[in-house]
């Protein structure tokens, strides 16, 4: 879809898109895709989702906690397994005899995870870590109380996280609600860790850092595998930085409006944020919202 110059014109809204791609499964993103800020699902995006949950699968891809997430599909009918924290973890979803089997797990190398925690210390960024799908914080600090906001779970303070990370963390995070300083965080640990890590954003607010043989679309692939389809398969919408390599290799994929240069570069679509929808005018457009 380039231009003459090899410059990428800037993705169509979904409605004025023109294309014979005929989706054999759905891929969404959950935060600033399905929910806003607000954490509220317009009701017009739940019935298209779940319409179309009840036609073909549906796949959520997160970079939440598996708990954090899990209210989600059930709100929304799908049953597909969990794509987790950047893809680090795909769960089943829980059965009426037990809970969800873990069908992929792989963390961030301690020594990695260590190196993540001595940066963020020397530069006073609030940094955090996971294990055992719980949110684990040293410091009381409001970029930690954001975050169990938005993820709606609580926090579980520690003497010194260094003792939980050394053991395994699914990922840490930094949280600011400075963008310059977010910016920084991203720029110093990408330099400082380079290939031993994934350092991506999800929300705005946080920098990711996971293991650099993860993604999205590779645990994705693996749901689909059990399918019998691929991503190619998928119409797939998302809206950050984290979501740029599921965009990349769905068969149709669908960007929200306002969203960084870097997703739209790899989207063929637009739609309208959580708030208008946008998520069932893309069900829709393929003719899967009921």
């Amino acid at each position: 879809m380039s231009d003459t110059a090899g410059i990428r014109p800037a993705p169509p809204p979904i409605g004025d898109l023109h294309v014979a791609f005929t989706p054999r499964l759905a891929v969404l993103d959950i935060d600033g895709t399905l929910i806003g800020a607000d954490l509220i699902l317009n009701p017009r995006t739940r019935d298209a989702v779940r319409a179309a949950a009840s036609r073909l699968p549906v796949i959520l891809a997160t970079g939440r906690m598996y708990r954090s997430a899990l209210p989600w599909p059930v709100e929304l009918g799908v049953v597909q397994p969990l794509v987790c924290y950047q893809g680090a973890l795909v769960r089943e979803m829980p059965h009426p005899d037990g809970p969800g089997a873990t069908l992929f797990e792989e963390g961030l190398d301690p020594e990695v995870a260590m190196a993540a925690l001595r940066i963020a210390r020397a530069h006073d960024w609030h940094i955090q870590a996971y294990q055992d799908d719980d949110l684990i914080c040293d410091v009381d600090r409001p970029e930690a109380h954001l975050y169990a906001r938005i993820a709606q779970v609580p926090i579980c303070f520690v003497n010194d996280l260094a003792t939980i990370v050394i053991n395994g963390s699914t990922k840490v995070v930094c949280v600011s609600e400075d963008p310059a300083v977010v910016d920084e965080c991203v720029a110093t640990l990408r330099a400082k860790l380079g290939e031993r890590a994934r350092v991506t954003r999800s929300l705005e607010q946080f920098v990711e850092v996971v293991s650099p043989h993860i993604n999205k679309a590779l645990s994705i692939e693996m749901v689909c595998r059990r399918l019998g389809l691929s991503l190619a398969d998928a119409v797939a919408v998302g809206d950050a930085p984290n979501d740029c390599e599921m965009l990349a290799g769905a068969g149709c994929a669908v960007a929200v409006r306002g969203a960084r240069d870097e997703v739209l570069a790899a989207a063929d679509a637009t739609c309208s944020g959580p708030e208008e929808g946008g998520v069932a005018d893309v069900l829709a457009h393929f003719s899967l919202a009921g």
